[in-house]
């Protein structure tokens, strides 16, 4: 039996990953890739699938025998209640890997993964993992892990803000982290926060109508533009102040 010792050193991708991640926006709800270096190699072994805007991608309870790679698009991961509460968790960006935790431990799945908009996605089974990917490419473990402790950081973040933070501050820090994380899009040269205050309900938890009595203050404070349909911030550092202050 051939016996392999990987050190720090072994590992390539350890000053990737440090360098890649933004550490201002560690809690936010994105995912974002942490090392892109060895996958396109990897992927080579994987099986390429195409799904469309709104379709499930992985559902609640399957028992997952595969790893996930989003090659291109964008995911949301979404916890359901026995009444349909639905409750966002995070959004997965390109060049990140999903679906390692029901993976790893082989118990049903507790999310949904629903595609935001068409996405490639590239399969790895059990075994070509194991037996091919991780021998050849053991720096890729670095990204395993990584992309498991930014999403345990986040969950622990969510918890500290139900437990201590006002709904205002956890509004605010959420548009604040989407503006910094460049998560905008460019409606008629305007830089748009693409997201609605229905998206910002389910992530935050918070009533939908709450969020629109604290949406409508931070356009009263100039921290947001006065758009009736969408949100577009007009002074950073004032939304910024919004939580700072009030935390």
């Amino acid at each position: 039996m051939e016996i392999r010792v990987y050190t720090f050193k072994n590992l390539r991708g350890v000053s990737s990953v440090r360098e890649s991640v933004n550490f201002d926006l560690l809690g936010s709800p994105w995912i974002y890739t942490v090392q892109k270096d060895g996958w396109d190699n990897a992927l080579l072994k994987s099986t390429v699938c195409l799904y469309k805007k709104k379709d499930f991608i992985i559902q609640s309870g399957e028992i997952i025998e595969c790893l996930y790679y989003l090659k291109k698009g964008r995911i949301k991961t979404v916890a359901v209640s026995p009444s349909g509460q639905q409750k966002i968790m995070w959004y997965i960006n390109a060049s990140c890997i999903f679906g390692e935790t029901p993976f790893f431990n082989q118990k049903p799945c507790d999310y949904n993964f629903v595609a935001v908009t068409d996405c490639e996605i590239h399969i790895l089974s059990k075994d070509i993992l194991f037996q091919e990917v991780i021998p050849k490419y053991p720096e890729l473990v670095i990204s395993l892990l990584t992309t498991m402790s930014l999403k345990i950081h986040i969950l622990s973040t969510q918890v500290e803000d139900l437990a201590f933070n006002k709904p205002i501050i956890r509004v605010a820090k959420l548009l604040y982290q989407f503006y910094q994380g460049n998560n905008l899009k460019i409606k008629k040269g305007t830089a748009v926060i693409p997201i609605t205050q229905e998206d910002i309900a389910g992530i935050l938890g918070i009533h939908r109508v709450t969020v629109n009595q604290i949406i409508r203050y931070l356009k009263e404070i100039q921290a947001l533009e006065d758009n009736t349909h969408l949100i577009i911030v007009k002074n950073i550092k004032k939304l910024q102040e919004v939580f700072s202050q009030l935390s």
